[in-house]
């Protein structure tokens, strides 16, 4: 496989020549973070803020696009040589501080969830994919002071036990629940990516356990407008509790139903499993991976059998050398050792 790089400034497409570059991305952080290392330091001069903002870059490998706004930059100087470091976010940073200015809001309506984030992107120039439990908010269930459009946002995913994730390329965010399938139900999903043993250069693992949890209780915070439910694990006694949780947003046994889901699933005994993968262009032919993303389900077929993760985190990396172009990804797989296999 030949890779290729293509690193372009937006609007125009002028071309950005790089040495290297990083992509960060997990399921804690709303957007993906970049580090570029620029080939030529005098393309700096390309990607400076001007008085409309930072400047935006799309990054295309192997045929997979990403776009980013370009935030700061670092210089080194050594002997006979100097280079140029950008490190920026995903689009969505211009929706946080300190692009975007804190608003207050109180509803006097009854809406739902989506219809929520929705109107926190009205006017923004972006949109949204609402992709978990939705349910009727009252009026007065829903207010803030002094918060961007993102940090509401997140707020608004996180009653359901959700995450907000911005798409790689594109001006949206998806709002998604953490887990979006249950772990106990894994195997009988069908896989976003199927990863063979044999294409993994390294591999690196973090034991972890958390108590069995089978129980939670979960509760909204105003009278009149919440409910509290006790959510269990079916066919199970019921009797091992998480943490409580509570937020004004939980108004309805749905919401509560689902928060406590997304709680019970990151439970039993665990593994942080990494593996670095090359990053396939399309089409994929049997056997190849193309770009993973968090919340992919992945199942890794090797010869002591097959399991499943979900992907919790990917670092892709990009250098280019005088012989060619190298390109990995590094994901991370939840593994679930008592739910799942």
């Amino acid at each position: 496989m030949i890779n290729s790089i293509s690193v372009v400034r937006l609007p125009d497409r002028s071309p950005i020549q790089v040495q290297s570059l990083s992509i960060a991305s997990s399921v804690d952080a709303w957007g993906s973070s970049f580090d570029i290392e620029l080939a030529d330091v005098v393309e700096l001069a390309l990607l400076k803020p001007t008085a409309a903002g930072p400047r935006q870059v799309e990054i295309t490998l192997n045929g997979y696009v990403w776009t980013a706004v370009i935030e700061s930059h670092s210089r080194r100087r050594e002997w006979n040589a100097a280079g140029v470091t950008l490190t920026g976010r995903s689009r969505t940073a211009l929706l946080a501080a300190p692009y975007a200015p804190g608003r207050a809001k109180a509803t006097t309506e009854v809406r739902s969830a989506s219809q929520l984030v929705a109107e926190e992107l009205a006017d923004t120039g972006f949109a949204s994919n609402y992709e978990t439990v939705d349910w009727l908010v009252p009026a007065g269930a829903w207010f803030y002071d002094a918060t961007p459009a993102l940090d509401a946002i997140s707020r608004l995913a996180e009653a359901s036990g959700g995450v907000v994730q911005s798409h790689p390329a594109d001006a949206s965010l998806r709002v998604r629940a953490r887990y979006p399938h249950s772990p106990w139900d894994w195997r009988d999903r069908t896989p976003d990516h199927v990863v063979q043993e044999d294409i993994v250069s390294n591999e690196s693992l973090q034991v972890r356990s958390a108590p069995l949890f089978d129980a939670v209780v979960v509760t909204g915070e105003l009278a009149g407008k919440g409910v509290t439910c006790k959510v269990r694990r079916a066919g199970e006694a019921g009797q091992l509790f998480a943490q409580q949780v509570s937020s004004p947003l939980i108004n309805t046994s749905a919401v509560a139903a689902e928060r406590g889901r997304n709680i019970l699933a990151d439970r039993g005994e665990q593994a942080a499993i990494d593996l670095v993968l090359p990053l396939f262009a399309g089409p994929l032919r049997p056997g190849e991976v193309g770009r993973v993303l968090p919340l992919d389900l992945v199942e890794v077929v090797g010869e002591a059998g097959t399991w499943h993760g979900l992907c919790t985190a990917v670092r892709t990396e990009a250098r280019v050398s005088d012989k060619a172009a190298v390109i990995e990804q590094t994901i991370t797989l939840e593994r679930h050792y008592t739910d799942a296999d």
